[in-house]
């Protein structure tokens, strides 16, 4: 098997080529500039060494000649004798230029008959000597100045062509460095492309032709090798992922179909993408027909599609809207619930679920307990009535009784006479008629009927080992009501804290004015109320049991306090949390 080139292989002999190309025109041309250098430095030192030293000939002469003149001639000799002959010692050994040594040969020797002549006659004067050596030694620094200037047009010729020389080896490198980077370009960008537009058109299910082939660079190929292996790695895991999403699909729709309540999952645009045999049976469509089809519009007539499409659309803004269904024989009653998909509440929904739960059983059971409340709170009039006449035997023999008697048999009647009101009031709820409760309207103060209410509780909650405060100093808190009902209200409050609040807990009754209404708030520390059932809390047979603390006797009490309430002008509401419940009651204040 050929091994393949690596980009580094190529980038490296690339590189070395133009190495090598730079040193060899370096050793052609460090030569030259090496011997233009010396040459012409060797040259101008010694044309010059040459000038200088007819400078200095012309000077000892110039001095002898004055000296002829003015008859120092004995004086100036010795001197102009040894300068003249050092500075023609120096040019004789420093020829550089053709008919030099000839010229610096005559001028020796006429330097040094002239000077022998000067030296047997002083007083002779020799100008025509003076004036042909002067002329001589002219001729000697021309040829050299001659010789300078030639010099340097010798070194700008050969600076020329070093230049020419180094522009042809920088035009060779740029061309082989372009040709060089073309081709790394070209080798590199193909297959770079090749595998872009692959992962562009990347599909899982794209078969053998999403496998890319042998590449020309050992780097490249690693990368479509590992491209490759996570191609096939990707179809395993669809194939196992769409197995498993087919399995996951048929146990959620085994599940959807065991339910016995119809479900009908909506998308996002309204269109039902599934429905269970129950579903179709209750609202009268075929599932085929269903499916696809958008849920308003199910091309059906059928009257319970129409009764529970009519039934969601007015009631969208509710959360429990009931429909009366006659189904397999007999009537239903129906909880519609659309209830959104999503993960969370930040998230947005990816869908509506929408549930028809059978809540017929319920109902059956609602009917039975008022039945049966309606029973009692008949068969209790008889014995209340005993007791009633029996408070006033007593009553009006008080007279005989001691002042704690009496007190009794105060209490006695008042609590007879609130028990007959009950009666009625429950007999009047189960019916169904809150409307038919009495309210008797008198001006009272709520901070002083609390009060009254708290102390009949006082000794429970020390049994119980419960804290109760009761913080309904201010007076002026005056409403229209009517005391006993009120008093029901706050005795019902107070009885379902000190039931669900622990030995140790506490339990305050705090009454003060609001924005246009006085209030009555009683807060507990129990264990607070699940948030499934405080939506309706205070619906009737509405119970909860928490850490199996006991429950009310048939979830009517918080029933009969809101019917109260609102009978009064007023509401209730509650809050609640871990940490306890809070019940606030809002009267409208007396004007």
């Amino acid at each position: 098997m050929t091994t393949q080139p690596s980009l580094r292989s190529r980038i490296l002999r690339g590189t070395l080529v133009m190495l090598a190309i730079a040193v060899a025109f370096g050793a052609l041309a460090l030569p030259g500039v090496y011997r233009l250098g010396g040459g012409i430095r060797e040259t101008l030192y010694r044309n010059y060494v040459s000038i200088e030293a007819a400078r200095h000939m012309h000077d000892a002469l110039d001095a002898l000649q004055l000296a002829t003149r003015d008859g120092t001639v004995n004086n100036v000799l010795p001197a102009s004798r040894g300068t003249f002959m050092h500075w023609i010692d120096v040019e004789e050994h420093d020829i550089t230029e053709v008919g030099e040594a000839e010229l610096a040969a005559k001028i020796d020797r006429a330097g040094r008959k002239l000077l022998d002549d000067l030296a047997a006659n002083p007083a002779v004067r020799q100008d025509d000597e003076f004036e042909a050596l002067d002329a001589q030694l002219d001729t000697l620094v021309e040829i050299n100045r001659v010789a300078m200037f030639r010099a340097d047009s010798r070194a700008s010729r050969m600076g020329l062509r070093l230049t020419y020389e180094f522009a042809a080896g920088l035009a060779i490198l740029l061309l082989f460095g372009v040709a060089l980077s073309w081709t790394l370009a070209a080798t590199l960008s193909q297959p770079l492309d090749e595998l872009a537009e692959r992962l562009r058109s990347f599909s899982l299910r794209g078969g053998p032709q999403q496998r890319l082939g042998p590449q020309p660079l050992k780097e490249l190929q690693l990368v479509v090798q590992e491209f490759n292996r996570m191609a096939e790695r990707l179809e395993q895991f669809e194939k196992l992922n769409i197995d498993r999403l087919i399995y996951e699909k048929n146990k959620t729709e085994a599940i959807i179909e065991s339910l016995e309540d119809g479900i009908v999952l909506i998308d996002p645009g309204g269109i039902v993408t599934h429905i269970n045999e129950i579903a179709a049976l209750i609202l009268g469509v075929e599932r085929e027909d269903a499916l696809g089809s958008p849920f308003d519009d199910l091309n059906s007539s059928h009257p319970h599609y129409l009764r529970v499409r009519a039934a969601l659309s007015e009631g969208a803004n509710h959360d429990r809207i009931e429909v009366d269904l006659h189904v397999r024989g007999r009537d239903h009653i129906y909880l519609l619930k659309p209830m959104p998909l999503r993960q969370s509440e930040e998230e947005q929904s990816f869908g509506t679920i929408l549930i028809l739960q059978d809540i017929t059983y319920l109902r059956d059971k609602d009917r039975a307990r008022a039945n049966l409340v309606a029973t009692l709170s008949h068969e209790l009039r008889t014995p209340l009535t005993s007791l009633a006449l029996s408070a006033e035997l007593l009553e009006k023999s008080k007279s005989r009784l001691d002042s704690k008697q009496q007190e009794l048999v105060a209490g006695i009647d008042e609590d007879v006479r609130r028990m007959r009101t009950l009666a009625d009031d429950l007999l009047n709820l189960a019916r169904g008629d809150p409307r038919a409760i009495r309210i008797q309207m008198v001006t009272l103060d709520i901070a002083e009927l609390a009060e009254a209410v708290a102390k009949r509780f006082m000794t429970q909650a020390q049994q119980k080992q419960v804290e109760m405060v009761a913080q309904t100093k201010s007076r002026g808190l005056q409403v229209r009501g009517d005391p006993v009902k009120l008093g029901w209200v706050v005795s019902n409050l107070l009885g379902n804290s000190l039931r669900y609040t622990p030995a140790g807990g506490k339990i305050e009754i705090a009454t003060g004015r609001g924005e246009d209404c006085v209030q009555l708030k009683v807060a507990d520390t129990g264990p607070g109320i699940p948030a499934e059932i405080r939506n309706r809390i205070f619906e009737r047979y509405a119970q909860w049991s928490v850490d199996g603390l006991e429950t009310g006797s048939a979830g009517l009490g918080l029933a009969i306090v809101k019917d109260i309430v609102e009978a009064h002008g007023g509401r209730i509401f509650v809050t609640s949390s871990e940490r306890g419940s809070e019940f606030t009651v809002e009267l409208p204040a007396e004007v």
